[in-house]
């Protein structure tokens, strides 16, 4: 099963069959949060045919903390009688295979997606990363929560926090990221391989600048994926 590998590095980026996905979870640490929602978008890159494949909610097994629920809405309540995450691995498997992943923080969902459904999910993450496109064309402290960088570009998020919305919010903005760091670096993006060179760069600098406004402040952070692998 294939969702991403090297194989595809050659590929032409546009009409790149793409997997778009998004999680809502219970916390914000990729490596012990639970997933309480996921949705999945599939699209050709440049071909405007963005449709969503899968969404649903699961049962986390624990306690979904309020902090999380104030942002995506969901209660134990509301997942209560759910499955885990674990009884669907098979079909969002299935909806994987053959497409480049994509998301606004890949590291992140990728990160949380290997957990959640452990060695059938390669650990090392690939594809195409909103965040980076976003960091790199609107400075790396312009402020880059989904709904603001959507705003600027004239997206609109039905109900913020659902996962169905934010990933078709998502994969319309990894279309116009593209489109404006394509113009950026002038057109040098011919194959995923070029494009995936240039995010891998831009997104170990970014942290680097990341890890020298936290020193100055006089704090740390423990996620550093594009640096650390």
């Amino acid at each position: 099963m294939s969702y991403g590998v090297a194989a595809y590095a050659d590929f032409p980026l546009y009409g790149l069959p793409v997997a778009v996905f998004d999680f809502e979870t219970t916390g914000v640490d990729p490596t012990s949060c639970k997933a309480v929602e996921l949705a999945i978008v599939h699209c050709n890159l440049g071909k405007d045919n963005a449709e969503v494949v899968f969404e649903k909610r699961f049962n986390p097994g624990c306690h979904i903390p309020e902090g999380a629920s104030s942002v995506h809405g969901i209660v134990d309540d509301d997942v209560k009688d759910l499955d885990c995450m674990s009884e669907h691995t098979e079909e969002i498997l299935r909806l994987l295979d053959g497409r480049v992943l994509a998301a606004y923080n890949l590291p992140y969902d990728w990160t949380l997606m290997s957990v959640e459904i452990g060695s059938t999910f390669d650990a090392q993450f690939f594809g195409i990363c909103g965040l980076v496109m976003s960091r790199s064309l609107d400075g790396l402290f312009g402020g880059h929560k989904l709904e603001k960088v959507c705003k600027g570009r004239g997206i609109e998020l039905d109900k913020a926090h659902s996962a169905s919305s934010d990933v078709l919010a998502t994969a319309r903005l990894i279309e116009a990221l593209l489109q404006e760091v394509t113009q950026k670096e002038g057109g040098r993006f011919p194959t995923l391989r070029d494009y995936w060179g240039w995010q891998r760069s831009e997104a170990m600098v970014q942290e680097r600048g990341l890890r020298d406004w936290l020193r100055g402040k006089g704090e740390c952070g423990d996620f550093w994926p594009w640096t650390d692998y």
